[in-house]
């Protein structure tokens, strides 16, 4: 497997080194059981011929949906109006989806296991108040779990418009489940002028440490805690990040699109995100029955740039038997973006025409399967310092 340091995520092709690592077995998902046993099979000659022809195997494990606020105007970037959020929770619900804790996805997720079909996790990010004034009553009432990605230091300050403590110990006594989104909320992939790479790393573990402190201390066993759970700040990310957020043991998650499948990356995990703007019926509908991209090899991995020019990517995919690989295709600020397939139905690059804005943006790509859903995968370009 080749390491983070160079950018290329290798999921599925050398299972010694992913079997001898707990940081990279949390990092590409594969049971320890399953890959000592590949291994073996690997000296021995014996698995050439299923390593060629692999059983087909469910990849998708669930989607996670994530939302900020619901039903508060001033904010129509992180919000989502009453009426949108009702229609989402009423489709949940009418179409017999499976709505699940967050914890059972991670459960699957480190299981090698997918869920039933149209599994999906509930999330909301920061812990503002109208979580619990709005969206909480409209959960309830159908019996739907969900779990709060809580950024504590307003918290701490009594800051006016996020839930106090008090607040969320009464939704967790009625079965709420909060995670951490750092102590600070700022973009903490980020080094500042000046700063060493030691401080930074410091800077970013107290900054993690604190909040997970804060949430044991104020929430107890209402937090998720085994493995913990972590939502970058603006879903931003890097490498190093990354490693450090391994090396404290935490499960993280993203916000660009996606569903989540039995190769996703532990340490980057997709959620559907949704606003004002981005909330319509019918873009909901094919989100929550996406199905996870099966990629099992990207270069490359670290989303942060350093200059302008749109990156080439490069993914390599598991056999899949519906997926319709000629019908695929990537999208990025209004650019559809045609696949060089470098292996046929298998490996293929893209990359975009226009320079990468300051800020985020995202190359998401899909393909059919052929019964009206769509295999999603979306790759964050962060280009900056982050934040925006």
């Amino acid at each position: 497997m080749t390491g983070a340091r160079t950018g290329t995520l290798m999921m599925a092709s050398l299972p010694d080194s992913i079997c001898s690592s707990e940081r990279a077995a949390r990092r590409w998902p594969v049971g320890r059981l399953r890959c000592l046993a590949l291994a073996l099979m690997l000296v021995s000659g014996l698995g050439s011929a299923a390593a060629q022809s692999p059983a087909p195997t469910p990849e998708t494990v669930a989607s996670v949906l994530m939302y900020h606020r619901v039903g508060n105007a001033d904010h129509p970037s992180t919000n989502v109006t009453e009426a949108q959020f009702r229609a989402h929770l009423d489709y949940l619900e009418t179409e017999g989806f499976n709505v699940v804790p967050l914890a059972r996805v991670v459960e699957a997720l480190e299981a090698n296991r997918p869920l039933p079909p149209r599994t999906v996790a509930i999330t909301f990010d920061d812990g503002y108040r109208s979580v619990g004034e709005t969206a909480h009553p409209m959960l309830e009432a159908r019996g739907f779990p969900y779990t709060v990605f809580v950024n504590t230091e307003p918290v701490n300050a009594g800051q006016a418009g996020h839930m106090s403590w008090e607040r969320m110990r009464g939704l967790a006594a009625q079965g709420v489940r909060f995670a951490n989104h750092s102590r600070s909320h700022a973009a903490l992939f980020h080094r500042r002028d000046g700063e060493t790479r030691p401080r930074w790393r410091d800077r970013v573990r107290t900054d993690l440490l604190d909040a997970r402190a804060s949430l044991r201390d104020e929430l107890g066993d209402a937090v998720h805690q085994s493995p913990p759970l972590l939502a970058y700040p603006y879903g931003e990310y890097s490498l190093e990040l990354m490693d450090e957020v391994a090396e404290l043991g935490f499960v993280a998650f993203g916000q660009q699109s996606g569903a989540i499948g039995i190769h996703s990356n532990s340490l980057a995990l997709p959620r559907h995100s949704f606003n004002e703007r981005y909330a319509a019926m019918d873009r909901f509908r094919v989100k929550v029955r996406s199905r996870a991209l099966p990629v099992i090899e990207q270069a490359p991995l670290d989303p942060v740039r350093g200059s302008r020019p749109a990156p080439a990517l490069s993914l390599t995919l598991a056999p899949t038997p519906d997926l319709r690989a000629g019908q695929l295709a990537c999208y990025y600020r209004g650019e559809r973006l045609t696949p060089e397939w470098l292996e046929a139905d298998r490996r293929f690059e893209v990359q975009g025409k226009a320079p990468i804005p300051v800020g985020r943006t995202r190359y998401n790509c899909t393909a059919p399967d052929g019964e009206g859903r769509y295999f999603w995968f979306s790759q964050l370009w962060v280009h900056g310092d982050g934040g925006t």
